[in-house]
């Protein structure tokens, strides 16, 4: 090669290393001095092995044979191939035959890619982040939803969302000529209840009135806490005129023994008021009103009671 091709060569920002039949090294350029690191068998008249200790391996034997015998093209890529310079920096390696005076050679070009790899890193450590930030958010917006639209010591609805799903479903009534009931229901003796034992007891009741509800409704009816001691049962499409009671039963016939903190055992009596649209009106507070009336009945009856005005004969 003479010297102005080598010095053209020396000026590439790329490896250039060429090689006989035998790996022995024929050319390389000042890029591939780097590689040297003063190994005895390395340099011109050493070998590719020497060189890169990566290309003893016999997968890498065997393809550059290959590539020898059959003229195939070679490229190993940084990513691929990751072990076989054996340092910090990544290169892509490009391996082509030629014929030189009868003489089968191989032209090897190394391309340094660190920089774009380092970026890849970057690039995929910004989207990792991106994605915990992301979820992070999900669920802040899931929690701001749950204070928003679920009451914070019980667990169910709050009055918000009763009354956005109340009118949801008292449409798709109007629309399907279904009935929809309402419960109103109430602790009984609460205040004595918190005036005796304190609030943390009154909250330890309330938690179990919600889940007692919660266990005696269906899949999709709604148990909202109303306000205090209040709560709220909706039962979409009653088909049957009696359905209600069986939920009225439930409730009244659940374990509800609430265990207080100082090991005092009080009994949770309930009073439930039932209200049915359309023969007890039309609209969400209509409902509330007839079925708060209702329940007022069963309290004054001695409380954990439950009471329909149809039921007696009463409008």
């Amino acid at each position: 090669m003479d010297g102005v091709s080598h010095e053209v060569l020396d000026r590439l920002n790329l490896g250039i290393l060429i090689v006989d039949e035998k790996l022995k090294i024929l050319f390389q350029n000042r890029f591939m001095q780097r590689f040297d690191k003063g190994r005895a068998d390395a340099g011109e008249c050493g070998s590719l092995p020497g060189l890169i200790p990566g290309f003893n391996s016999p997968y890498f034997q065997m393809s550059l044979m290959d590539a020898l015998e059959q003229g195939h093209n070679l490229f190993f890529s940084a990513a691929m191939h990751e072990m076989l310079m054996g340092c910090r920096e990544k290169y892509n390696i490009r391996v082509t035959r030629f014929m030189e005076n009868g003489q089968k050679r191989l032209l090897l070009e190394f391309t340094e890619v660190t920089d774009s790899f380092e970026r890849i890193r970057q690039l995929r450590e910004s989207i990792s982040e991106l994605r915990l930030l992301n979820q992070e958010l999900k669920q802040k917006e899931q929690a701001i939803q749950r204070l928003a639209y679920y009451d914070q010591l019980t667990g169910v609805a709050n009055r918000t969302l009763f009354y956005e799903m109340a009118e949801k479903f008292l449409r798709a009534a109007e629309r399907n000529r279904e009935v929809l009931g309402l419960m109103f229901i109430d602790v009984d003796n609460f205040k004595q209840i918190n005036d005796t034992y304190g609030h943390e007891a009154g909250d330890k009741v309330l938690i179990q009135v919600a889940e007692i509800l919660t266990a005696a409704t269906r899949r999709n009816d709604i148990v909202a806490r109303y306000g205090g001691d209040e709560f709220l049962i909706l039962l979409p499409q009653i088909n049957e005129p009696d359905n209600y009671k069986i939920v009225v039963s439930k409730i009244l016939r659940a374990k509800r023994d609430a265990m207080l903190s100082n090991g005092v055992s009080v009994r949770i009596c309930l009073s439930v008021g039932v209200s049915f649209y359309p023969q007890d009106g039309d609209s969400v507070d209509q409902l509330i009103v007839k079925a708060d009336r209702a329940m007022y009945i069963a309290k004054k009856r001695e409380g954990d009671n439950w009471y329909y005005p149809a039921e007696n004969g009463e409008n």
